[in-house]
C-alpha cells in the first residue's frame, strides 16, 4: 500500500497516511506480549461484563457467517475468554496467541492457520506490523474487531493528543469503519456487516469506540 502522507507525534511515534486512508505507525519497536499482559482482561471490572461481551461477539459472528460455526480459530485469544465462552456452541475452537497462555479445556491451541469456518480477530489485528498474510487466511468468513479511530473527522492533534487508543508500538494500525473495509477490501474481503454492538459493553462517551466488521471472500 502505498502511503500519502507522514507526520511525527512529541513522544517520537512516526505514522503514515496509507493510501486506503488507514495508519500506521512505521517505527514500532519491540512489545512484550506475556501472560501478565494477556492478564490485564482478568481484572474485576472486566471479569464482571466478560460474558456479556462474548455473547454479542458470537451472535455477531454467527450472523455473519450465516449458518451454524462448526470449526473456529480466535486469533490473539489473551485470556481466553471468547473461546471459552464459545466451546460449548462449537464442535471445533482453536487459539492462535504469540503468548504460552494455555487455552481453555475443550479448545485446542495452533501454530498457524488451519482451515476453519471463521476466523476471529478480537483487539489483534492492529498489534500486526505487517497484515498482508489476511490475503491467505483459510477460513469462509472473517470477524475483525478493533479500536475506531476518527482521525479523518478529528485530525493529527487529536490523534496525538486525545485518542485513548494510540498506545505507540503496542498499537500499529489506526482504522475507521471505512479505511478497515477498503484495506480488507485490498486483501480479498468484501465487507458483511458493520456494528459497534460492543460499545454496549465498551463504551467511551461521546464517540464510537469499537468497531466490529465480518467479511466474505471476494
Amino acid at each position: 500500500m502505498r502511503v500519502i502522507e507522514t507526520f511525527k507525534t512529541d513522544d517520537g511515534a512516526e505514522y503514515a497516511v496509507m493510501e486506503t486512508g488507514a495508519i500506521k505507525q512505521t517505527n514500532p519497536q519491540p512489545f512484550i506480549y506475556d501472560a501478565a499482559y494477556s492478564a490485564i482482561y482478568d481484572s474485576p471490572e472486566r471479569v464482571a461484563l466478560s460474558n456479556q461481551l462474548q455473547g454479542l461477539r458470537y451472535v455477531f459472528a454467527t450472523t455473519a457467517h450465516g449458518k451454524r460455526i462448526r470449526s473456529l480459530t480466535d486469533v490473539g485469544y489473551g485470556n481466553g475468554a471468547f473461546m471459552r465462552y464459545v466451546q460449548p456452541l462449537i464442535p471445533f475452537v482453536a487459539g492462535l496467541d504469540i503468548t504460552d497462555v494455555p487455552v481453555p479445556e475443550g479448545c485446542h491451541r495452533l501454530n498457524t492457520y488451519h482451515s476453519c469456518d471463521v476466523i476471529t480477530f478480537h483487539d489483534c489485528l492492529e498489534h500486526f506490523e505487517d497484515i498482508s498474510f489476511v490475503e491467505d487466511l483459510p477460513c469462509e468468513t472473517l470477524v475483525v474487531s478493533l479500536p475506531y479511530c476518527h482521525y479523518h473527522l478529528r485530525g493529527k492533534e487529536w490523534f496525538a493528543n486525545e485518542y485513548f487508543h494510540r498506545k505507540p508500538n503496542e498499537h500499529v494500525w489506526h482504522f475507521s469503519g471505512a479505511t478497515l473495509e477498503v484495506t480488507m477490501g485490498r486483501l480479498g474481503w468484501k465487507r458483511i456487516a458493520l456494528s459497534n454492538h460492543e460499545d454496549i459493553v465498551r463504551k467511551r462517551d461521546p464517540e464510537w469506540n469499537i468497531l466490529s466488521m465480518s467479511f466474505k471472500r471476494k
